[in-house]
């Protein structure tokens, strides 16, 4: 770990450009999406090098300066390139990697530990302010879906009705608004529509926005909102439930339900003997839905352990591929996870994909392959005979996606929903220390190549049965939700969830 700062702060102009120059230098070493992103974005991100250094220049404080690196790490639109955030997401990743291992060796760095003491002092851990309105993304549309202040309350309490359409952020057509929203977030793309989008679009920001909407009856209105700071909306270790997973009978006898929000790490063992004791309840059913909508990852052991063995009577194998940069710095992260020499990796150039696929690297002969074979064996199975659907949308990335890659490919689960979120097939993301301001920054080491070549975070995977949320059902939850109570169960739900009724008409089926 290259860090030389002994805890001395503020940063000089010259500090800040020297941590940028040297992080700049190790991703084009080692990253391998610029070619990808420069296909997916049109956006060149090693040719802006000198714009990225003025913008670092024009910052007057390290607070600032904190900031403007997040958003030169955001045009890579990638979820596992990011800045580890000061507070808890430092904390919950020292938890994380905390032993004998080279990840281990930049979290655990003395000098980084005293760093990341004073910039707790400079970036409030937590969310950002945010104005208390959650806009839904349906069929091209953002509507009125959720009031932040009081959660099961109604937006109309805010001055935007329930279902209100979003037409404008302060005077910008929201389309665009979501399209310059490329420094500050991850945006999905609506591969039927051709558009960036945001799913749950939650505008962060410190300055009251001007809102114009129109309802569901056609009238249109503008509404000022001032933003909130509110409680954390599910940081690491905040209100840790007992078990991550939920269950629920669709169908008693016949249809069973089994929501996974998470896989976080922490609960395989956790989780383990609930797991088999529902998936034995419901062994006899023609159906079992897996949802896994809005699974941001975590594990993949939670899956390969926990799940599938138990609903498996044969061995499933999955062919993917992960490719390397030939990067020194990498090489000491590789050697750990896959317990062989990098010089044990094949040249790229023999990658029998390589010859007709897109330029995964620049050139050929600068990377390295191997063969990445997930597979799974039962470990006394429940005997569930039925049908497995599996519930997917954009939100499911890393190792959620790598379930998802795995459940396609071996055909073991049906996948309903929309395009997942991808970058699912490789390893953890490699930790960089900066050595100016002890940051710690984390992006993808290997680039993860799905069973017919394409790559994993350009293309995601394609469910097997598309389907989206309808306008009309959402239209309908709104009704229904104005004359009672909100849906409390997921059974309760079924009339207004178009992608999980999808699945229950498909396990209804002889």
């Amino acid at each position: 770990v290259f860090v030389q700062n002994e805890g001395k702060f503020p940063l000089t102009q010259e500090q800040k450009i020297g941590d940028f120059e040297y992080l700049y230098d190790t991703l084009k070493e080692s990253y391998p999406y610029f070619e990808v992103k420069k296909r997916q974005l049109g956006f060149d991100w090693l040719a802006h090098k000198q714009e990225f250094i003025d913008e670092i220049k024009m910052t007057r404080s390290d607070r600032e300066y904190y900031m403007v690196l997040n958003q030169i790490l955001m045009r890579l639109q990638n979820g596992h390139t990011n800045i580890i955030a000061p507070g808890s997401e430092y904390e919950e990743y020292q938890r994380l990697y905390d032993g004998p291992q080279p990840w281990s060796q930049v979290y655990h760095n003395a000098r980084v530990k005293s760093c990341y003491k004073y910039w707790e002092t400079i970036i409030p851990d937590g969310e950002p302010p945010m104005i208390p309105v959650v806009f839904k993304y349906i069929e091209g549309n953002y509507y009125a879906s959720k009031n932040l202040m009081k959660p099961g309350r109604k937006t109309d309490e805010l001055g935007i009705p329930m279902g209100a359409q979003l037409l404008k952020v302060d005077g910008v057509p929201v389309d665009d608004y979501i399209k310059a929203l490329n420094k500050e977030r991850i945006l999905k793309t609506d591969t039927v529509r051709h558009k960036a989008k945001m799913t749950q679009l939650v505008i962060r920001t410190s300055k009251a926005v001007d809102l114009t909407f129109q309802t569901l009856s056609g009238e249109q209105g503008t509404k000022c909102l001032k933003p909130l700071h509110l409680k954390s909306m599910g940081g690491p270790n905040q209100n840790e439930p007992e078990h991550l997973f939920t269950t629920e009978l669709l169908e008693p006898g016949s249809i069973a339900y089994l929501k996974l929000p998470s896989l976080a790490s922490f609960y395989v063992e956790k989780d383990r003997a609930g797991l088999r004791a529902f998936l034995e309840s419901i062994k006899d059913y023609k159906g079992l839905i897996i949802d896994i909508r809005g699974n941001g990852g975590g594990s993949t052991e939670y899956w390969m352990d926990d799940i599938i063995p138990l609903l498996t009577d044969k061995t499933l194998s999955a062919k993917n591929y992960i490719l390397f940069k030939k990067s020194d710095y990498i090489k000491p992260f590789m050697k750990q996870k896959m317990f062989f020499d990098y010089y044990a990796l094949k040249p790229l150039k023999e990658l029998a994909f390589s010859k007709d696929a897109p330029g995964y690297y620049l050139e050929n002969d600068n990377g390295v392959y191997e063969e990445l074979s997930y597979e799974v064996k039962p470990n006394n199975p429940v005997g569930f005979k039925g049908r497995i659907y599996l519930l997917v949308d954009d939100y499911v990335y890393s190792s959620a996606e790598a379930l998802a890659v795995f459940a396609k490919a071996t055909h073991w689960a049906t996948l309903v929903g929309t395009r997942t979120g991808g970058d699912g097939i490789g390893f953890d993301p490699v930790p960089v220390a900066l050595p100016n301001s002890g940051l710690v920054v984390r992006f993808p080491s290997d680039m993860g190549l799905n069973p017919d070549g394409t790559v994993n975070e350009e293309t995601a995977t394609q469910p097997d049965v598309y389907v989206e949320q309808s306008y009309e059902d959402f239209v309908k939850r709104i009704e229904a939700e104005k004359a009672s109570t909100p849906k409390q169960s997921v059974k309760e739900s079924l009339p207004y969830d178009t992608v999980l009724r999808t699945a229950v008409e498909l396990a209804q089926k002889p």
